[in-house]
């Protein structure tokens, strides 16, 4: 019995040796990151979101930050859009999570529940907020790419991408708030003049 139970150690040790335990690597990101390039990716959790003016001065290398701000409300639910901190001073979502394609809202036990809403052309990338919102439902639409330019040309962090898209973001005055477009076109709810192009910037907290 003795030796048997040595034989058993013995193999053990072996299979142990001869197949160590590895990491298997994550899952290729969706088809909302198709065209991205390798650098792209759809987890990322507890971030936040920030504007980077592409044609003019910014004062860090994050850009102007941006909150969840006010769009309206109906009869038992409201709506949120990509606003500067600057014009909308309330933050009821401190961050965000990129999961599986959709932006998740990340709020005190209080909050409503939220999910991502689709974004056509002209439109504001945003969230509707009700009761029976299920976050992880939200539309598939967005990813991340890193910043991997070789040149060095980069701010270092990765770009919010809609639609496949990380470049056509514009930040626009809009009514009291001066929020996020993308691919603005007129005479739907921004001052179109006042409009100039950003990248939405994914900063990873320290």
């Amino acid at each position: 019995m003795l030796a048997l139970s040595l034989l058993a150690l013995g193999l053990s040790a072996v299979s142990t040796m001869a197949f160590p335990a590895v990491k298997l690597p994550r899952a290729a990101p969706g088809p909302w990151c198709d065209g991205l390039g390798p650098g792209a990716f759809d987890e990322a959790f507890n971030v936040t979101l920030a504007a980077w003016n592409t044609t003019g001065t910014n004062t860090n290398t994050t850009g102007a930050p941006l909150v969840l701000g006010s769009g309206g409300a109906i009869t038992g639910a409201s709506f949120r859009h990509l606003s500067t901190w600057a014009s909308y001073p309330f933050n009821d979502y401190p961050s965000v999570s990129l999961v599986n394609g959709t932006l998740m809202l990340n709020g005190g036990v209080s909050a409503t529940p939220s999910q991502a809403t689709i974004v056509q052309e002209g439109s504001q990338p945003g969230f509707v907020l009700r009761n029976d919102a299920v976050p992880n439902e939200g539309a598939q639409i967005y990813c991340a790419v890193a910043d991997t330019d070789p040149a060095g040309h980069g701010t270092g962090h990765p770009f919010l991408a809609v639609n496949g898209d990380t470049d056509s973001f514009q930040l626009c005055k809009s009514s009291t708030q001066n929020v996020v477009y993308w691919k603005p076109i007129p005479d739907h709810g921004e001052d179109f003049d006042s409009c100039y192009p950003v990248k939405v910037q994914v900063i990873f907290q320290d």
